[in-house]
């Protein structure tokens, strides 16, 4: 524990210094560094962004306009700019199906106990700590349980989401903000080595010259991220200092530069497949609609009719015909039902009466019975978000009744995806009760101190079940350890610490020094039991014939 003795000391320097204890890698010089560079996202509203996939070369096979003077096949990918796959994210992100798949996977991991209606809350190692950790409870995580869930949807969509806390001297955090100007997308992360040096945006500025772009200190956001990130080969860092980076560069007083890591959205995996979702169901909803459509052939016939007179009857029959559709027009704007036959006139020379009119329907039957490349895009896209299915709205394919089914099937990657979810909610949490108790009571625990641990209050979740089925094995394997030992102290095999050395380290893979202990408390617990039993049978010797007959009808007659 760092410790100051009074709040009052907490100024402005010394408040600095304790933040160090959180942030090490914070230097306040920095932001007046002239060789450093920062820089915002900008006016993201305003931003127009270059699709990486656009077409650039010429028409093939399966392009646009056919065969020309190639052969592609072309795939579509997420780009690599950050800010230009958050606008592709938050599209996937409206979809139906996919939102679906998010609140499962929220709910999976961040669901509140029906009781007390919280998701997480902090339990103490030690009861001594009891009231701190209360205190902890009441102050920090209350608020925190109240908006986690739709913080960490915005976490799951974009993989991080950030999150304003409003400090007080004496008082800790008063208030939390987290709405469109936290969003990741006006937000730059800057890192010293990996480690957080602080912040930029257009929304973090306080100076007087507005157009100068600051870099706020580390505890002015605090991150909710999912702590899985890849480095991108292609993508290289941006480095607006002027000299190559270098990994023999100090860590503290290197210039801070933009991470990468800005962790990774849960739905990434799943583009190619909302892609390909979405395509097919276009083609589906077009074969419906061409089945709608009734095409009507009039063939008119102008045989034996002079020219003039031809070409006056199809007029007066194709004015008719008008007259009609724009009837029928005005009758689907009033009752929003659109017409659905169409009605085509083909002058006919010959093969028909004089004067005749034909009529011949063509109706298009849809081919929409053979669906199996759509729901192999359903099950692509459930397996890249980690949920079955028959989670989805699909109910036909659940092996059972309804509740059963593809629930346990998919308790696996559920899980993987919801420890993702519960390990941002872990670090936010650390670093928010961090920069409560470093303004309130001028203090911060450092790594491995906390007197508390985090816990959820998650009960019928696919971790609650992994973790029930570890705690069942955990208590089976105790019990037949138990019963092992109390065999071999029991036995002639009691008798030989060699033997049983053996046993408790290499078989059962005890700890050394734990073993050597038991080993003995076992050899003390048998000799003092040894010593018992001799005293009580020296005691019963000692005893006459009629004191022991009326200890027995004492004992067991009652008499």
């Amino acid at each position: 524990m760092v410790d100051k003795k009074s709040t009052d000391n907490v100024n402005g320097s010394k408040l600095v210094n304790l933040m160090k204890k959180v942030f090490p890698f914070y230097n306040e010089n920095d932001d007046k560094n002239y060789a450093a560079v920062y820089d915002t996202n900008g006016d993201y509203s305003a931003s127009t962004f270059v699709d990486t996939n656009a077409e650039e070369l010429p028409n093939g096979a399966i392009g646009i306009a056919g065969a020309a003077d190639r052969d592609r096949i072309f795939i579509k990918s997420l780009p690599t700019d950050r800010l230009a796959r958050y606008k592709i994210y938050k599209e996937m992100a409206d979809d139906s199906t996919i939102s679906a798949a998010i609140e499962l996977l929220l709910s999976y991991a961040l669901s509140a106990d029906k009781s007390t209606g919280r998701c997480v809350f902090l339990r103490a190692k030690d009861p001594k700590d009891t009231e701190l950790v209360d205190k902890l409870n009441r102050e920090v995580l209350a608020p925190i349980n109240k908006y986690i869930l739709s913080w960490s949807y915005t976490t799951a969509v974009y993989g991080v989401n950030y999150i304003r806390p409003y400090t007080e001297k004496g008082r800790g955090i008063v208030a939390w903000e987290a709405n469109y100007y936290t969003l990741p997308s006006h937000i730059k992360e800057y890192e010293k080595s990996g480690n957080l040096a602080g912040f930029t945006s257009q929304n973090l500025k306080q100076r007087q010259d507005g157009e100068q772009v600051q870099l706020a200190e580390p505890w002015i956001l605090i991150p909710l991220k999912i702590p899985s990130w890849h480095p991108d080969l292609d993508v290289e860092p941006n480095n607006y200092t002027g000299t190559a980076y270098s990994l023999y560069d100090d860590a503290y007083h290197r210039i801070p530069i933009e991470t990468q890591n800005y962790g990774t959205s849960l739905i990434h995996t799943a583009f190619e497949s909302w892609c390909n979702l979405k395509q097919a169901m276009h083609s589906l909803l077009a074969s419906r609609a061409n089945a709608s459509r009734i095409d009507r052939l009039i063939s008119v016939s102008t045989d034996n009719l002079d020219p003039a007179r031809a070409a006056e009857y199809i007029n007066s029959v194709a004015t008719q015909l008008k007259s009609d559709r724009e009837e029928a027009s005005r009758m689907a704007e009033k009752s929003g039902v659109l017409p659905t036959v169409w009605n085509s006139l083909i002058p006919v020379m010959s093969g028909g009466a004089k004067g005749g009119v034909s009529i011949d329907t063509q109706v298009i039957e849809p081919n929409i019975t053979a669906i199996e490349d759509i729901m192999f895009y359903v099950k692509q896209m459930g397996g890249a978000l980690g949920i079955d299915p028959s989670l989805l709205g699909f109910g036909d394919m659940m092996a059972g009744g309804l509740g059963e089914g593809g629930w346990f099937r998919t308790a696996i990657q559920s899980a993987l995806r919801a420890n993702l979810l519960r390990g941002a909610a872990v670090n936010f949490i650390y670093r928010a009760i961090d920069i409560h108790t470093a303004f309130k009571d001028g203090k911060v625990w450092t790594d491995g101190e906390y007197p508390f641990d985090i816990c959820f209050d998650s009960l019928n979740t696919a971790i609650e079940e992994e973790a029930n089925a570890a705690n069942e094995a955990k208590a089976n394997y105790a019990s037949l350890v138990a019963t092992a030992l109390d065999t071999i102290e029991q036995g002639m095999i009691g008798k030989s610490d060699t033997l049983k050395g053996y046993i408790y380290k290499d078989i059962l893979e005890l700890d050394p020094v734990l073993s050597d202990k038991i080993i003995k408390e076992l050899a003390e617990g048998a000799a003092a039991m040894a010593a018992e039993n001799d005293s009580l049978m020296e005691s019963i010797g000692d005893k006459s014939q009629s004191e022991l007959e009326q200890i027995v009808r004492d004992v067991l007659l009652g008499a």
